[in-house]
């Protein structure tokens, strides 16, 4: 059985005086809400990221926010493209 990739976490985004942002691979958000387990795996396990290029413009502008804000946050890439279907729904689990 293959997992819904429209939900499967693939990036953790952190805002200061926000609720994290839990997003797809179309960074779309999934959630706002992550909870300590997915935060431990991304500070661990994810590779830290930055949402201030150009690819990340249709996110941020979705969520207001500014180009020098998007410079400061705190973003980790949680899939790497190698992971099995069982490891993805696991992640999604989290």
């Amino acid at each position: 059985m293959q997992s819904d990739h429209t939900e499967v976490p693939h990036y953790l985004v952190l805002r200061e005086g926000c609720e994290p942002y839990v997003l797809n691979a179309d960074r779309r958000v999934v959630r706002r809400e992550a909870s300590r387990l997915l935060r431990a795996f991304a500070r661990s396990c994810g590779r830290p990221t930055s949402i201030a290029d150009d690819t990340w413009n249709a996110f941020s502008s979705s969520e207001s926010i500014l180009l020098i804000e998007r410079a400061q946050m705190q973003a980790y890439a949680l899939v790497s493209g190698i992971e099995s279907e069982h490891q993805l729904r696991l992640l999604a689990g989290l």
